[in-house]
C-alpha cells in the first residue's frame, strides 16, 4: 500500500513507463511518425489531453512535493499507462511493411478516446475503431499481413482485421461491450461471426470482445481505506507481489460470470446453433485492460495489465497456439 508520493517517486524506476525527457522524446517520435502519414495531433483532441496528463504526471514524478496527499491517482496512471501502449507500440512498428494500411485508423487518434483501459459511458465509433487498431498493431509481430478493414468506408465483406499467422488467414470482429445484458453481448457476438463468415479471404476466424465496460477497474486497483478516505484520509492504494496473479484471478470471475449470463439468457444450443457450419470458432477472446499496483525493491508502483481470456462454448483446443501467440504480443504492450 502506498500514498502519492511514494507512488509517482517510483514510476520510472520500475521500468513501467520512462523519465518525463525520455516521454517527452518518445512522444516527439510519435508525432513524427503520424506526420510521415499526414496526421498531425490536434489541438483540444484527447490526444492531445492525454498527452498534457502524461506531462503533468511526470512533472509529479520529478518533484513529489507537489503532489496532493489526498489525490486518487489511479486516473492519471491509467491514462498515462494506456497512451504508453500506443507511444510504444506506433514508434517501434511504424516501418512494418503493414502499417501503411492503419493510416485512415489513425486519424480516428484524434477524434476518439485512446486509452483502452478505463470505462466509456457511451459508444463511440472512433473509440471502438481505436480498439481494433491497438489490436491489429499487436498482430504485427505475429505476421508481415496484417489488414485493418476501413473505418468509414468498409464494404461488409471483411471483419475489422486480417492477419496471415502460421500460413493460415485469420478474421478478427473486434467488438466494445457497453449494455450489461446477454442479450447485447450475444448480438454483438452474432454480428462478429456474420463478419468472419461474409470475408473471403478468412480461413478461420473469432470475435474479440473488449471488457473495458465490464470490468470494474476500481477493483483490480482498489484504495484500501475506502471508508477513511470518503471522510478526509489519505487514500492507501492496494499493491500485490504478484499483481498479474491477483487480478487474473478476478478478470477470470468476470469472464465467467459473464458467459453463464449470455448462456443463461441465450441458451446453449442457439449459441451453438450460431457457430454450426461457420469459418469462427465456438468462442470468444475476451481482451481485458486495466491497470493495479505492484510491491517492488523501490516500493509500490502501478502495473498495467492487458490479459486476454478465452471464453468457449465448444472446443477450441486445436488453436490454442495462435491464441497464446495473440496474448504474448498484447502483453508486450504493457512491458
Amino acid at each position: 500500500m502506498t500514498t502519492n508520493p511514494n507512488i509517482h517517486r517510483n514510476l520510472s524506476q520500475t521500468a513501467q513507463v520512462a523519465t518525463c525527457p525520455e516521454i517527452e522524446q518518445l512522444f516527439y517520435e510519435f508525432e513524427e511518425a503520424l506526420k510521415q502519414f499526414g496526421i498531425p495531433i490536434q489541438p483540444g483532441s484527447e490526444l492531445e489531453g492525454a498527452y498534457f496528463s502524461v506531462r503533468e504526471l511526470m512533472g509529479k514524478n520529478q518533484d513529489v512535493h507537489i503532489c496532493d496527499p489526498q489525490e486518487d491517482i489511479r486516473h492519471g496512471f491509467r491514462e498515462v499507462l494506456g497512451i504508453w501502449v500506443f507511444l510504444r507500440q506506433i514508434v517501434r512498428l511504424k516501418d512494418h511493411v503493414s502499417f501503411s494500411t492503419f493510416v485512415p485508423h489513425l486519424t480516428l487518434l484524434n477524434k476518439g478516446t485512446v486509452v483502452q483501459n478505463m470505462r466509456v459511458q457511451l459508444s463511440q465509433e472512433a473509440t471502438n475503431k481505436i480498439f481494433e487498431l491497438l489490436f491489429a498493431v499487436a498482430l504485427l509481430d505475429l505476421s508481415d499481413e496484417v489488414v485493418l478493414d476501413h473505418p468509414s468506408s468498409a464494404k461488409g465483406d471483411n471483419p475489422d482485421v486480417l492477419a496471415t499467422i502460421d500460413g493460415q488467414c485469420w478474421g478478427f470482429a473486434c467488438k466494445t461491450i457497453y449494455g450489461s445484458s446477454g442479450k447485447t453481448f450475444y448480438d454483438n457476438l452474432k454480428k462478429g461471426v456474420e463478419q468472419i463468415e461474409a470475408a473471403p479471404k478468412a480461413q478461420v476466424g473469432t470475435v474479440v470482445m473488449n471488457f473495458r465496460n465490464i470490468i470494474n477497474h476500481d477493483k483490480c486497483w482498489p484504495i484500501l481505506n475506502e471508508a477513511e478516505y470518503r471522510n478526509g484520509a489519505e487514500p492507501r492504494f492496494a499493491a500485490y507481489d504478484r499483481p498479474e496473479e491477483f487480478v487474473r484471478e478476478y478478470i477470470s470471475e468476470v469472464v465467467t460470470q459473464k458467459h453463464r449470463q449470455v448462456v443463461d439468457e441465450i441458451g446453449l444450443p442457439n449459441i451453438m446453433k450460431l457457430f454450426s457450419g461457420k469459418k469462427a470458432l465456438p468462442g470468444y477472446l475476451a481482451y481485458c485492460p486495466t491497470c493495479t499496483g505492484r510491491n517492488t525493491v523501490y516500493g509500490p508502483a502501478p502495473r498495467s495489465i492487458n490479459m486476454l481470456s478465452v471464453g468457449e462454448f465448444g472446443n477450441l483446443q486445436a488453436h490454442q497456439g495462435i491464441i497464446e501467440k495473440i496474448n504474448s504480443a498484447l502483453h508486450e504492450c504493457s512491458r
